[in-house]
């Protein structure tokens, strides 16, 4: 009975073995099967090692010069103003005086426009005679006049100089009720200042030693910062 129970546990074990290893073999050729397929659809694998390191590439701009892809400056250099001062001369005093705390400034003219005037008047006579002969007949009848002895309107007479036209046109309005053929021109009028522009960009540091100069200063003469490209040209002042 023994025997019996033994041989049948025995053939249990052997059908288990083989089935167990016929698995196994089916197994290994299923995965063996899918390694080929993936190496077969894999492209070439390349080690960190054995790549090569190139820099940035870089782009060229407009004027030129060339910069890192992706960067870009929009930074402008600020310099300083100072001023203004009506005489070339006390622009070269302050100049100087800058100059012994070490800013260097160099001078810059600016031309400004300023409002006109108006300028009522009668038209020139054929000599300076018969001007001065008109010139009495006006002063007679107590009108303000001048011989204009000088320019394009030589010879002719003043009859007054206004920076409001409507008071000009007034008076224009009399003088010809009076009888008189009064005109009118407009006259530009402009004037020179003068500013000094640092040599070197603005900061802190030289912004205190300018300031340390224009302290002693009597006139309202001041620094402010504009860009150094405005003023390179020597143009009038923005």
């Amino acid at each position: 009975m023994r025997w019996i129970f033994l041989s049948l546990l025995s053939l249990n074990a052997i059908v288990f073995l083989v089935q167990w290893l016929e698995l196994q073999k089916r197994h290994s050729a299923s995965v063996n099967h899918a390694r080929i397929q993936v190496y077969e659809n894999a492209g070439t694998l390349t080690l960190l090692s054995e790549i090569k390191l190139f820099p940035a590439k870089k782009e060229k701009l407009e004027d030129g010069s060339s910069a890192d892809k992706g960067v870009k400056s929009n930074v402008e250099a600020l310099c300083f103003l100072i001023g203004p001062l009506e005489e070339e001369v006390e622009a070269e005093e302050l100049r100087k005086g800058l100059l012994l705390e070490q800013v260097e400034t160099r001078l810059h003219k600016n031309t400004l426009q300023l409002a006109p005037e108006y300028w009522v008047y009668l038209r020139p006579l054929e000599s300076r005679k018969a001007a001065i002969i008109r010139l009495k007949e006006l002063q007679v009848r107590k009108i303000d006049s001048y011989l204009i002895a000088q320019g394009e309107l030589r010879n002719g007479i003043s009859l007054g100089l206004f920076r409001n036209i409507d008071s000009a046109k007034l008076l224009q309005k009399q003088r010809i009720r009076q009888g008189f053929q009064a005109e009118m021109k407009e006259l530009p009028r402009e004037k020179l200042e003068y500013w000094l522009v640092s040599e070197d960009e603005a900061n802190m540091q030289l912004m205190g030693r300018i300031n340390s100069v224009l302290g002693s200063q009597k006139n309202n003469v001041e620094a402010r910062q504009i860009f150094c490209k405005s003023v390179a040209s020597g143009g009038d002042l923005p």
